[in-house]
């Protein structure tokens, strides 16, 4: 379906409105088997580890992802419930489908970094395969940075000339705050877990690495023993 299809003045098809219901749906169960999987993964792990320092990062991936997978399913909601675009943003179908599809991105790119960690882990300390796991690494970072910033821009850069001004608030604001908010929390549970000093210089740190956070999976906590 184009994208002239989606800016129609009387809204998204309700078609393309439940794709993206069976999408994130479908995210939502990736989620939890991905955390489900990757703990049961490290439990098998002969890489000397604490299980809760595993479990701490991959509970709030999961929890981040499967805010935003719930927040792309009540918008997608909304949609049903609203008629075409509208200059009142709460009354737009296009603005809250558009909020959707942002939320079911990073919610994608939490799947990945929920189901992923442990496997590029295990390939790099459990099979000495350095190399290997650095490509891989490599990739899911290009793939995280395309899931975070570069498809809601572009989404948003096709949709922005056909939007009013409530809308574009919105759905800017909207795309700012949830990117805000996975950036920190992912970014404060890996200075936790890497024992670093509780500071905002320490936490702005670790929320910059957050933009290449599949190069972390690589490595052991700092505080933990990686023999």
């Amino acid at each position: 379906m184009s994208i002239f299809q989606l800016n129609a003045p009387e809204g998204p098809p309700d078609s393309a409105v439940q794709n993206r219901l069976t999408a994130a749906g479908a995210v939502l169960a990736m989620l939890f088997f991905g955390g489900s999987f990757s703990m049961q993964l490290h439990a098998k792990s002969q890489v000397s580890r604490a299980f809760a320092e595993s479990f701490a990062y991959l509970a709030v991936g999961l929890v981040v992802g499967a805010l935003m997978a719930f927040l792309s399913i009540t918008c997608l909601l909304l949609c049903q419930q609203c008629e075409g675009a509208s200059r009142y943003w709460y009354h737009s179908k296009r603005a809250w489908f558009i909020v959707a599809h942002i939320a079911l991105y990073l919610a994608i790119a939490q799947g990945m970094s929920v189901g992923l960690t442990e496997l590029v882990f295990g390939i790099k300390h459990t099979f000495n395969a350095i190399l290997l796991a650095q490509t891989l690494a490599v990739f899911a970072s290009l793939l995280w940075l395309l899931l975070l910033i570069v498809a809601p821009i572009q989404a948003l850069c096709s949709w922005w000339p056909h939007l009013w001004a409530g809308e574009r608030i919105l759905v800017s604001l909207v795309f700012g705050l949830l990117l805000l908010f996975l950036l920190l929390t992912n970014g404060a549970i890996y200075m936790i877990q890497d024992g670093e000093p509780d500071s905002y210089w320490m936490l702005l740190r670790a929320v910059i690495r957050q933009l290449v956070q599949p190069m972390s999976w690589l490595d052991t906590w700092a505080q933990s023993d990686p023999s």
